[in-house]
């Protein structure tokens, strides 16, 4: 009786983290009833290849949001780093290695100023990753005016390998769980998580908050990074405004998948299922035959209840406390 009373207590508790796979499992029911073809693994895993930029791009946009801010120069850093790879990167493994790791460091750099001038300065972080996103589409405009460039052939076979009909999207993906669960439970997960639940105690705590934020930014460029070098294997070419629907789409990914937009509760693996949601759902409007116009209105309607679902299970969170 009390191993039931528990269970139960533990679903009351976390039903609304439930919310993201049951939607994601009823989109795909509902596209496997309209097209039995999407329940095939070759749909799966190209539909695996096609999200997984988002996917990255939402995965470092959480460890931000978990501090309780958010980062608009996801999209110029993947601007950049997508035209450097398109641009620069010649059919050699040296090339390519190099040009991978450059674009890296770009992004980790970007992210390291943005938490840096966050936290030093309190400036808001609209405004200071506004600024920043606006500096890196600008120098994405100077390295590739328009859409083109030349991405090596053994670069694009490499990230969209296949084994079989298992991806290597896919294969990346677990990876990055396994890191996460590795990660939340370091003292820098820690820290993120404290700082994004109350900034005031955590320093009161001791917790390093400038090094914490530096290092959540520097995450977030990093993926961002990622998703430029992985968008340029998958659509082979680059382009100066690549990254603009990248901006509200992870951030819309991480808060649909359960980060709350407050900070201090949620996590990449969530993101990841709303990263997914966001790409399924487009497709489900096609089969449907609803026009595409309508997928932006969706996805804004998905983030509205994400973020009221979350506003709601924090007011029932804190009621619980105050009873206690």
């Amino acid at each position: 009786m009390e191993n039931k009373r528990t269970f139960k207590q533990k679903l009351s508790d976390n039903w609304l983290a439930i919310v993201p796979y049951a939607m994601l499992i009823i989109i795909v029911a509902v596209m496997g009833i309209l097209n039995t073809n999407t329940l095939k693994a070759s749909y799966i895993a190209n539909k695996c290849d096609n999200s997984f930029s988002l996917v990255l791009a939402a995965v470092g946009q959480t460890f931000v949001l978990l501090t309780g801010g958010f980062d608009l120069s996801v999209g110029g850093v993947i601007c950049i780093t997508n035209c450097l790879a398109a641009v620069h990167m010649q059919d050699s493994a040296g090339s390519i290695l190099l040009w991978s790791v450059i674009c890296i460091i770009i992004g980790i750099a970007i992210g390291m100023f943005n938490g840096f001038v966050i936290e030093k300065t309190k400036l808001q972080p609209f405004i200071a990753t506004l600024a920043t996103q606006s500096v890196c589409m600008g120098l994405a405009l100077l390295i590739l005016k328009v859409d083109g460039g030349k991405v090596p052939r053994s670069y694009m076979k490499a990230l969209t390998k296949r084994f079989g009909d298992l991806p290597l999207s896919a294969i990346l993906l677990v990876i990055m769980i396994l890191l996460w669960l590795y990660f939340k439970n370091t003292k820098t997960g820690m820290n993120i998580y404290a700082i994004g639940s109350n900034k005031k105690s955590a320093r009161l705590n001791g917790i390093p908050v400038l090094r914490t934020m530096v290092t959540a930014y520097a995450l977030s460029g990093c993926f961002a990074a990622l998703a430029g070098l992985y968008r340029t294997a998958v659509v082979a070419s680059g382009s100066p405004t690549a990254g603009g629907d990248f901006v509200m789409s992870s951030i819309s990914a991480a808060v649909i998948g359960g980060t709350a937009l407050a900070g201090g509760s949620g996590g990449i693996i969530g993101s990841i299922i709303g990263a997914f949601i966001l790409r399924y759902i487009t497709d489900l409007l096609v089969f449907m035959k609803v026009s595409s116009y309508w997928s932006s209105l969706v996805q804004g309607v998905l983030l509205i209840l994400a973020v009221a679902l979350s506003a709601y299970g924090n007011t029932l969170k804190k009621r619980k406390e105050g009873v206690g």
